[in-house]
């Protein structure tokens, strides 16, 4: 049996430091303790014996070895510091102040959430008054991911094997609903009942509407903990309400059954959070941090984590590895063109969205960065860890992972030097062969991506021989080496073996940049580097990202409620909607007629009735807007093909002007959501006294719902072709030395984007200037054909090519022959072959890999030049 630390993998006590906030107590803001104190508070024999009878538990895990033998490891666990110190903190604080409190645990991704969480619960369950009450009666864990759910559930029953102290509640191994399993699991008193994200709802339903839960207390521990997780109840509640279904509410007014909805948004007293994350948002420390000392919240004294362990701490106290360490940004840079004149003006956002998805798929981009990958991969990572050293690439799409899966496949096929570099693919549902298919496919990839229209691609049929249901598992075996996801296992996926990650997709918010990362951070015998290859990101977005995080996030200013009622206000300053529509859908929501079938049928019609009218107002107005701005559109053409630019000019004048209107009223539209997303959240906070806000937000949602809105147009990139392309080594950012950013308050927003149409020849020559000079593919293919050429002049290089596999040849002369073709190539190919002389060696051996093909197989690169890895007779 293995003995170590939670997440590390060697005994020793990790109480030599100091730390912020001390065990028992919630974390200070001015610095650290003495380190005497942490030694006074861990030697007591009290906490001593404490360590070894609720901390220490078995560890057991099912391992495979190369040769498919399968074993039980067994492993010891002992707390850190950190964990020790939270678990104590929140309990001692929770049996003196009961239930109805806030805990945010800001502890660093990496530093071992799952095995505190478990302690967490079992130590809450556990708590008990003086007089021997529970202070809980059930622990809901609340997790937003599905890998983590079985790791939770794992955690939390090797610590306690004693039957029924954990229930998890799941659709798939139960006939019953979830509701049903819910509130027969906290009916029952379950102690420790583990739920998803999406089964969260059902289970405040119940602890809100069942009668015989309304004297029990309960602790909810949520894992990465946002505004999104909370605040569902009253949407669950409102048909219990409506339908009669809660008790005591039949001699209320309807604006009474308003205010006891409102109400319910707020957090239950009987109930305490516990909210984990490594990175919080700003209505994250609103919904359940703590102001120092029992202040009122205020800019002076905002709201703080009850326990932090931030980045910085745990990479200085090795727990964790430092990401950026390895961070390397490239550049695609790449070049199109258009052999087709462009025909009609195109919405420039929607234009830029297709050609990046466009290119995205595009064969030539998809082969040069699996071969890139493949083969930094080879010679970086997979020495590693003994050879078991694992990678991730995070791909753009679902079409995107498919077509890496395949291009690895195929790549590694044509290269049976790299046979042990294994991958599986992660994606959700299943996709066509038209759906992956990219119309460059043919003339450019040879068969590589060519497939049946029809063809299906799911996870189990690009994984053959996998096991399709678990892929965690399944990649831990030794022989799959690298994971292709498209948001799958992105965030919330531990695997300490993970040593390198290759990044082809835009990561929108700092939040996931920092989650995306810290796949990597942790720690495993061997493992003290890790890589980042970055093709698409900015490198100083990263880091910014993550100095946010660093050493713990702080909030600018607290939410102001009032935000709220400025929205409303927007939205009303359209005037599309009247009190009495607003009326008239509060009579409607609370309508009571026969039997509860005709009941809710007829409050369904009722509640259509009172948004009909605004429903048909925007819908009309959206139709005869995008109707006359299309009319100007083509005024505009019209002109502009006889040569009459004033008329041009005054019809495209006329356009915008109607454009933007129809911006405008669009953002009403998107303003309800905002509204409704604001009010679910800020209620949770305060309580507004105002119950005409819950009818509107009722009111908003049901009319999102229902309103149109403007069909995008479809871009035609036919005659789109790719004429450069090249993968650019970049300068990393440098720290910046200014105060790192703060979380920010949602404000009202509203503010209106006009999208602004242009010729699709215009974008794309704006697209070529922001992604750089990429150097012409054909002139590429003729660089590497030169070289091939000058190779081919020595006749020992020749033979040891064909007389020899792939490995012998490449440690014979063929590398220097490539070299002194290079150092030739200076005279006709000056800035391909200086730039081959000053790259590393990853770039030198990818050359000579490449020649040695064309030399054994007697071709040369296709003129054209569009992919090195289709060849042509000469």
């Amino acid at each position: 049996m293995t003995t170590k630390l939670d997440g590390d993998n060697t005994l020793f006590l990790p109480f030599n430091r100091g730390h912020k906030g001390r065990a028992g107590n919630p974390p200070r803001e001015d610095g650290e303790y003495p380190v005497a104190y942490f030694w006074e508070d861990i030697c007591q024999r009290d906490a001593w014996l404490r360590i070894f009878h609720s901390f220490v538990y078995t560890e057991k895990k099912d391992v495979v070895d190369l040769k498919g033998n399968w074993s039980r490891r067994e492993t010891l666990i002992f707390p850190r510091f950190h964990q020790w110190s939270a678990v104590n903190a929140m309990v001692a604080d929770a049996k003196a102040n009961g239930p109805g409190m806030q805990y945010l645990c800001e502890h660093s991704a990496g530093s071992g959430k799952t095995s505190t969480i478990a302690w967490t619960a079992h130590d809450l369950i556990k708590l008990r008054r003086d007089d021997g009450e529970a202070i809980f009666n059930s622990v809901v864990i609340v997790t937003d991911r599905t890998v983590l759910d079985g790791q939770l559930q794992d955690a939390v029953k090797q610590i306690d094997h004693r039957f029924g102290v954990i229930a998890a509640i799941d659709r798939q191994k139960s006939s019953q609903s979830k509701s049903k399993q819910l509130a027969e699991a906290l009916l029952a008193g379950t102690p420790i009942i583990v739920v998803t994200i999406q089964t969260f709802p059902y289970a405040m339903e119940a602890i809100v509407t069942e009668h015989g839960l309304k004297n029990r207390n309960f602790a909810v521990i949520i894992d990465e903990a946002h505004a999104s997780q909370t605040g569902t109840s009253a949407t669950k509640l409102q048909a219990a309400l409506a339908l009669g279904g809660e008790g005591g509410i039949a001699g209320l007014t309807i604006e009474e059954l308003l205010e006891k909805l409102q109400q319910s948004r707020l957090r239950p007293k009987n109930l305490s959070h516990f909210a984990f994350t490594a990175t919080p948002k700003h209505s994250t420390y609103m919904l359940f941090g703590r102001p120092v000392d029992g202040h009122k919240r205020s800019k002076e004294h905002p709201p703080v984590a009850f326990h932090k362990y931030p980045m910085r701490q745990a990479i200085d106290e090795g727990f964790i590895l430092d990401v950026l360490r390895g961070y390397t940004p490239y550049q695609t840079a790449f070049n199109l063109a258009k052999q087709v004149e462009d025909a009609k003006r195109v919405s420039g956002r929607q234009a830029k969205r297709a050609l990046a998805q466009w290119m995205s798929l595009h064969p030539t981009n998809v082969t040069q960065k699996v071969q890139f990958i493949i083969e930094h991969f080879s010679r970086n990572v997979s020495n590693r860890l003994d050879g078991k050293a694992k990678a991730m690439v995070i791909t753009s799409s679902r079409a995107a992972a498919v077509r890496y899966k395949i291009g690895f496949d195929r790549y590694i096929e044509r290269h049976p030097q790299y046979a042990g570099i294994r991958s599986l693919v992660a994606f959700s549902g299943k996709l066509t062969g038209k759906q992956i298919t990219h119309a460059a496919d043919q003339r450019i990839a040879g068969d590589t991506f060519v497939v049946d229209d029809k063809a299906e691609f799911t996870e189990a049929s690009m994984n053959p021989g996998a096991d399709s249901h678990d892929l965690a598992a399944t990649f831990e075996r030794p022989e799959y080496r690298v994971m292709l996801v498209a948001d799958k296992f992105q965030t919330g996926f531990d695997q300490p073996k993970l040593v390198a990650m290759y990044l082809d997709k835009k990561i929108a918010n700092d939040v996931e940049i920092v989650q995306t990362l810290s796949r990597l951070n942790r720690t495993a015998p061997g493992k003290d580097d890790t890589f980042v290859v970055d093709f698409i990101n900015d490198p100083v977005s990263v880091r910014r990202a993550f100095a946010k995080y660093d050493d713990g996030a702080a909030i600018e200013d607290v939410q102001d409620p009032n935000v709220v009622y400025q929205i409303k206000e927007q939205l009303d300053a359209h005037d599309l909607y009247a009190s009495v529509d607003l009326e008239r859908f509060k009579q409607a929501r609370f309508q009571t007629v026969g039997d509860v079938t005709k009941k809710e049928d007829a409050r369904h019609k009722a509640l259509y009735a009172a948004t009909e009218r605004t429903t048909r107002q925007f819908n009309e107005r959206v139709k005869a807007l995008s109707d006359t701005v299309a009319e100007w559109e083509a005024s505009y053409e019209a002109a502009r093909q006889r040569g009459d630019e004033a008329a041009s000019k005054s019809a495209d004048h006329q356009r915008k002007a109607y454009s933007e209107q129809l911006s405008a009223l669009l953002g009403f539209k998107s303003g309800l959501g905002r509204f409704c997303r604001s009010y679910a959240y800020i209620a949770q906070i305060i309580d507004f006294g105002d119950p005409e806000l819950e009818n509107f937000t009722a009111f908003a949602r049901l009319l999102t719902k229902r309103l149109r809105g403007v069909t995008p147009d479809n871009v035609d990139l036919d005659g789109i072709l790719l004429t450069g392309f090249e993968i650019k080594s970049t300068e990393p950012a440098k720290k910046s030395g200014t105060e790192p950013p703060k979380l920010k308050p949602i404000g009202p927003g509203g503010e209106v984007r006009d999208d602004q149409p242009d010729y699709l020849m215009e974008i794309i020559n704006r697209l070529n200037r922001l992604f750089g000079e990429a150097t012409p593919l054909r002139d590429q293919a003729m660089f590497v054909n030169h070289i091939a050429a000058i190779a081919k002049e020595n006749d020992v290089v020749v033979a040891q090519v064909e007389n020899n596999s792939r490995d012998q040849a490449l440690r014979g002369n063929l590398p220097g022959a490539v070299q002194q073709g290079v150092v030739r190539a200076l005279t006709s190919h000056q800035k391909l072959a200086t730039l081959m002389l000053k790259s590393d060696r990853q770039a030198m051996a990818a050359l000579t890999d490449l020649i040695y093909d064309l030399l054994r197989e007697n071709r040369v690169i296709d003129a054209e030049g569009l992919d090195p890895r289709r060849r042509t007779e000469p």
